[in-house]
């Protein structure tokens, strides 16, 4: 394979992005973007010099692409993933990847079909902050893991580009997938908290606490309401602790002599997310972030909400949903 063609379907912001991180990588082309509001894919492609369209499945049916990034809104995902999937086109899925275990059922099978790649949009694994603690914790500079915990808050409801789901799938699950991977491990079981304090319709706070092998135990806190944005990570062991700001990628290991700060150069997580995606493409080779690995972190979502408890009260002093 020389150039990997790729398109993009869903230009919003962060579709955006996309296209013009594709634009950067080497040995990618750039071939088509597609969105059902056709300005905003005439304005894309116009941008980053690819072919426009306002139906995605003609896009797939027309252009003879090797992978595809989905970032549309999220009751769209796996569908539009799975149509992609289905045909074979390797597909980079931004998260949450599916609102149900039966739109996750329908994701999988239509890439068993096609014999995709399929990776999930769990940009956080590619944050170089993230790696550095995951090595950290890999060379036992913390000890023994006993707690990890996770806060994303920040006041984005998402309501404006009409998101049908809550803050869990929309934030508590960048933690989830964290978690996992820097234990390499699934929870035994989540509970899960949430208030409805705005809204009836989606959960806007909510606190979900693991329990996973070896006596550790995860929260995560989430919320749209908190003025301030925080996206911080903390993890706790028997010989010290280590903290990450996302953001800023900036890293404190703590032990009772002292803090240290080392120094990491920042990287864009995104571009380091598409080169994985286009390299396993290109390869054809089973991704380790893939369709397997979401399984098992939107599972455990799915778990916890289904049993989650209802706390507080809803807008205005209404009762919140049952």
């Amino acid at each position: 394979m020389e150039r990997l063609r790729v398109g993009v379907i869903g230009c919003g912001w962060f579709g955006s992005a996309h296209a013009r991180v594709y634009r950067e990588l080497g040995g990618v082309e750039l071939t088509a973007v597609a969105d059902v509001d056709e300005v905003k894919a005439r304005r894309i492609g116009e941008r980053y010099g690819a072919r426009a369209y306002s139906d995605p499945e003609r896009m797939l049916d027309r252009e003879n692409l090797d992978a595809v990034s989905v970032v549309v809104t999220p009751q769209h995902l796996a569908r539009t993933a799975a149509a992609a999937a289905e045909r074979g086109v390797g597909v980079l899925v931004e998260k949450p990847v599916a609102t149900s275990e039966r739109e996750l059922e329908d994701l999988i099978s239509a890439a068993r079909r096609g014999g995709a790649v399929v990776v999930p949009g769990f940009i956080e694994l590619f944050n170089p902050g993230y790696a550095a603690l995951k090595e950290t914790v890999r060379r036992g500079e913390i000890g023994d893991p006993y707690l990890i915990s996770g806060k994303r808050i920040g006041r984005s409801p998402k309501r404006d580009v009409r998101w049908e789901i809550g803050v869990t799938l929309d934030l508590a699950i960048h933690e989830a997938y964290v978690q996992m991977d820097l234990l390499g491990r699934e929870p035994n079981s989540v509970r899960t908290f949430v208030s409805y304090a705005t809204s009836r319709e989606r959960e806007d706070v909510a606190l979900l606490v693991m329990d996973y092998p070896g006596s550790v135990i995860g929260i995560i806190e989430v919320n749209w309401l908190t003025p301030v944005g925080v996206r911080s990570l903390r993890i706790s062991g028997s010989e010290g602790s280590a903290e990450l700001d996302y953001v800023s990628q900036r890293l404190t290991v703590e032990h009772k002599e002292g803090a240290t700060i080392p120094r990491l150069y920042w990287r864009e997580p995104l571009m380091e997310e598409l080169g994985y995606f286009v390299d396993h493409v290109r390869n054809s080779a089973e991704p380790e972030i893939g369709i397997e690995f979401a399984s098992k972190v939107l599972r455990t979502i799915f778990s916890g909400l289904r049993n989650s408890t209802v706390l507080g009260t809803g807008p205005r002093g209404g009762s919140a949903r049952k």
